[in-house]
């Protein structure tokens, strides 16, 4: 009798202890949900850097295109980006000034 109460507590102490040790391996152990979740996270990141990406990479095929086909957006580039002009242009350049001290008052 004593022995068959001593097996039967053993019994529930071992069904407890594999319970838990399952129960830990499930959440936080190697392929847990707690990895999971922080991959999840992670390749979620790394899809919105990918779309950037080519978002980015769309702009410098289309930049790329203008500058080998456009010659109205080179002009442009070259007068707005470097100042340049053409031969016998008169260019004028606007510089906005600073109020000297005498004529604001003080």
């Amino acid at each position: 009798m004593k022995m068959r109460k001593i097996l039967t507590q053993g019994g529930i102490v071992l069904v407890i202890i594999l319970i838990a040790s399952s129960g830990w391996f499930f959440s936080f152990g190697e392929y847990g949900l707690w990895k999971q979740h922080k991959l999840r996270l992670q390749i979620q990141k790394l899809e919105s850097e990918m779309d950037s990406l080519h978002t980015e990479l769309e702009f410098r095929k289309h930049e790329e295109d203008r500058l080998l086909n456009d010659s109205f957006y080179i002009e442009y580039l070259a007068r707005t980006k470097f100042g340049m002009s053409k031969k016998g242009e008169a260019v004028y350049q606007f510089v906005e000034s600073k109020p000297s001290k005498d004529l604001a008052g003080n």
